[in-house]
């Protein structure tokens, strides 16, 4: 990039052609110079600001010229128009801090509207117009919320006069704050000469910018050609950022002549092959395990890539009627999609890699150990047929009683082997039974379990409140609050007074009696407390829906009574289940572990084939990360710019245009494979939609 800079000629003119220091109107040596300007006012921009990342390729930095160029003239407003992602913002931003500007944006938000329009644009002319702040107003299509917008743009951008944006309080103060300055300027204060003062500083100091910006420049005196920034510049430019794909901006341009008339129009066109290749290089230096010469090669390829769509789209529209849109911001997301595609492919081969190589160094390993134990096993044998000679010796002398005796130890021992060795194959799955048949039992107790729960839930705080009231109840209410002194007395010792006032002392405090009802230990009954509390059990009144119709909060109480009891006898069935459950569990984790440890005794040799393919699966993995950059690079394209087309273009595109290109560079490529196959059908709209 930086020969090319150096040997193209330039016919570019500028404020800072020797510069920053030097404001003088003149044209720049070479692209390199100004490259190197431009650079140094980056790195100052992003000292103070948000960072922008940059790439001054030729039309860039012709465009940041222009740009300043417009803003640095009398009332200077730019109409940029370009498709998204052309840079119209980034260098705006870049010439007004070169002008010694601020740029301004409004911030979209819910319900912003016309009025909240009007909030902003005032602060604005405030500042422009008493603080003397020069400021660029930048606004974009994103930022149009509502037409009516570009109604306040265009009396801004004609006259400077926007109608009712200040009350008349507010004017007043206006014209009272630059009275003075009227009057040092040898000009009447009168009411009308202060406000044209303030609206023509206004003019002065605000720039505008827009997503299609338009710039005016206007040289009035030789003082303006020669030394620019002494002459009264915009103080408040406008920058219009406005996109042409569609309609928009022709009907724009009738309805509100202002944007176009009192506006310079600076167009960006698609960006060069070299500008394409310059700024794939700059973001590609952030991506990781690439060579030098290997990037240079994907940017080339990127930029192909994107030139060629866009030819074949010209060739869509012709035959399919159809639009294909390609823009800088396709571009860019290309290489930003594979720097994540690549880093994430790269980082999966790696993990897998390194699995395999950790197993083959444990199979080697294994491998070794098992070689010495047939070293050792060779030498056990020497000495086993030694002690077999000395054995036959000895049966020679006592025949019949030797061999006797062995025979039946051997046989004996073998039998206890094969015994266990059944045991072991067996024990699964009789545990295995026994753990299902446990599961069953508990899944037939856990409804009354939880029945017996959710009888809890039955009292409150108004039912006990009105039960406490009572002066003297009937039988079956005061055998209710009884059962409750027998089943919630403490250690197990039933109060011999149940009578109603020692009913009442228990219920004293409601809150107190509830959350000791709430927080009573149903899991531990007192047997004492089961036996005094089964003759009120057993009353045939005892009933919650008898004693309903006497009182709810009784009603209540003697429901909690009889599910705790209940609950307690289901719990003191069910509990030995779960105890059962319990060991049963333990003795099969025991079994499992004693069957995992006999299986890792069987001979490490049937490993051998698992060495043979995890190896030849590292030498592919291997391969793979050898032609992985050039994988990718043609999925990437693949899903950044073929879905839109139909199945013939795409083939068209990367089996004639992209792989032969592709095979001339330094890169690898699929080998063959039919990157078409890495998405089905139904894909293929979710990729024609990004």
């Amino acid at each position: 990039m930086q020969e090319t800079l150096e040997t193209q000629e330039i016919n570019v003119y500028c404020h800072f052609a020797r510069g920053l220091g030097e404001a003088r109107y003149m044209a720049a040596e070479s692209w390199s110079c100004l490259n190197k300007t431009l650079l140094e006012v980056l790195d100052s921009y992003n000292e103070v600001n948000a960072t922008l990342n940059l790439v001054l390729f030729e039309d860039a930095m012709a465009h940041i010229c222009r740009i300043n160029r417009i803003l640095e003239s009398p009332r200077g407003n730019a109409l940029l128009v370009g498709v998204g992602g052309s840079g119209k913002q980034s260098l705006t931003r870049l010439a007004a801090f070169i002008a010694n500007l601020e740029v301004f944006q409004i911030t979209l938000r819910k319900g912003y509207n016309i009025v909240d329009l009007k909030s902003d644009l005032a602060s604005l002319y405030m500042k422009a117009g008493v603080k003397n702040i020069g400021t660029v107003l930048l606004m974009t299509d994103a930022q149009v919320a509502d037409e009516k917008f570009l109604v306040l743009v265009n009396d801004l951008l004609a006259s400077g006069e926007i109608p009712d944006l200040f009350a008349d309080d507010e004017m007043e103060s206006i014209i009272g704050t630059v009275r003075s300055e009227v009057r040092g300027s040898g000009v009447m204060d009168t009411r009308e000469n202060c406000w044209r003062f303030f609206i023509d500083r206004v003019r002065r100091q605000l720039k505008g910018d827009g997503a299609s910006p338009v710039i005016i420049t206007v040289a009035t005196t030789a003082a303006d050609i020669l030394h620019p920034r002494l002459a009264p510049s915009s103080s408040l430019p406008v920058a219009l950022c406005f996109s042409p794909v569609g309609s928009k901006l022709r009907v724009r341009s009738r309805k509100f002549p202002a944007v176009v008339n009192c506006t310079a129009i600076n167009w960006f066109h698609e960006w060069p092959q070299e500008a394409l290749e310059s700024v794939s290089f700059k973001f590609l230096q952030e991506v990781e395990n690439i060579d030098l010469r290997v990037k240079e090669s994907v940017s080339k390829f990127m930029a192909y890539v994107h030139m060629s769509v866009n030819q074949r789209s010209g060739e869509y529209l012709a035959n399919e009627r159809r639009y294909n849109y390609t823009t800088p911001k396709s571009f860019l997301e290309q290489i930003k999609l594979y720097g994540s595609l690549l880093g994430q492919k790269s980082k999966d081969l790696t993990t897998k890699m390194e699995r395999l190589e950790n197993g083959l160094q444990k199979l080697n390993s294994t491998s070794a150990q098992v070689d010495d134990l047939k070293a050792k096993l060779a030498a056990q044998e020497v000495e086993l047929k030694q002690k077999n000679e000395d054995a036959d010796k000895l049966i020679q002398a006592r025949p019949c009683v030797v061999v006797g005796i062995e025979t039946e130890k051997v046989s004996k021992e073998k039998a206890i082997a094969d015994e266990e060795e059944e045991k072991v194959a067996a024990f699964a799955v009789v545990v295995s039974g026994k753990q299902r048949d446990c599961e069953e039992d508990l899944a037939k107790a856990e409804p009354a379990l939880l029945a017996a729960q959710d009888a809890l839930n039955t009292l409150n705080k108004n039912n006990l409140t009105e039960l406490k009231s009572f002066g003297s109840p009937v039988v079956a209410v005061t055998n209710v609050t009884a059962a409750v002194m027998v089943l919630s007395a403490p250690g197990g010792k039933v109060p011999k007074d149940r009578s109603w006032k020692a009913a009442k002392v228990m219920m004293a405090k409601v809150d107190a009696f509830l959350d000791s009802l709430i927080n009573f230990n149903k899991e531990k009954i007192p047997e004492t407390c089961l036996k005094a509390i089964q003759p009120y059990l057993q009353d045939p009144e005892f009933q919650p829906d008898l004693v309903a119709s006497k009182s709810n909060a009784a009603a209540g109480l003697c429901s909690w009574v009889v599910n705790i009891v209940r609950f307690y006898q289901v719990y003191c069935e069910v509990e030995p289940k779960r105890q059962a459950l319990s060991k049963a569990n333990a003795e099969l984790a025991a079994a499992q572990e004693k069957l995992t440890v006999i299986k890792t005794k069987i001979n490490v040799g049937g490993l051998a084939s698992e060495n043979v393919r995890w190896a030849e699966a590292v030498e592919n993995f291997k391969k793979q990360e050898r032609t992985l950059c050039g994988d990718v690079l043609l999925i990437t394209a693949f899903i950044s710019y073929l879905g839109y087309f139909t199945r013939r273009y795409r083939l068209q595109l990367m089996d004639d245009i992209w792989r032969p290109y592709l095979s001339q560079l330094e890169v690898g490529g699929l080998a063959g494979q039919d990157v078409t196959t890495c998405q089905d059908s139904s894909s293929y709209g979710e990729t024609a939609s990004r």
